[in-house]
């Protein structure tokens, strides 16, 4: 009689092994079927806020997308050139660009402004983020 408890037992904690081991391997798939590049955007395309890559996802896409034009193709000519390298005369040129805009067409022209590979003036980073929240 001790061999079937045995068995038994034996059976037991072999079934167990297996109900374990096919969990862990259910779990391990639904991982590698979820999404890589989920969305932390809402229904209308917004930001939801709650993640910091964002806003830096957003700009990294536009040098992904073809350049876009707020009549300032003459910032051009300051394709290559640092953020800390314009004097005051050229910070102006930015400014008035960024002052003829509507305030929800700011954002794209940072975008468009980076996939052109033009880098906005240091002068200009506070304000500019100022007129894109609101503030």
């Amino acid at each position: 009689m001790s061999i079937y408890v045995i068995c038994g037992a034996v059976l037991v904690i072999l079934t167990v092994i297996y109900y374990i081991d096919q969990r862990t391997k259910a779990a391990g798939k639904d991982n590698n079927n979820a999404p890589e590049n989920v969305s932390h955007q809402t229904a209308d395309g917004e930001c939801c806020g709650k993640h910091a890559v964002c806003e830096k996802q957003k700009l990294a896409e536009a040098r992904m997308r073809a350049a876009q034009y707020f009549d300032d193709e003459e910032l051009d000519r300051y394709k290559g050139r640092t953020s800390d390298s314009y004097d005051d005369t050229e910070v102006e040129e930015f400014r008035y660009v960024m002052y003829t805009m509507e305030q929800n067409e700011v954002r794209e022209w940072m975008e468009c402004l980076q996939a052109r590979d033009v880098e906005l003036p240091d002068q200009l980073k506070d304000e500019a983020w100022s007129m894109m929240n609101g503030i």
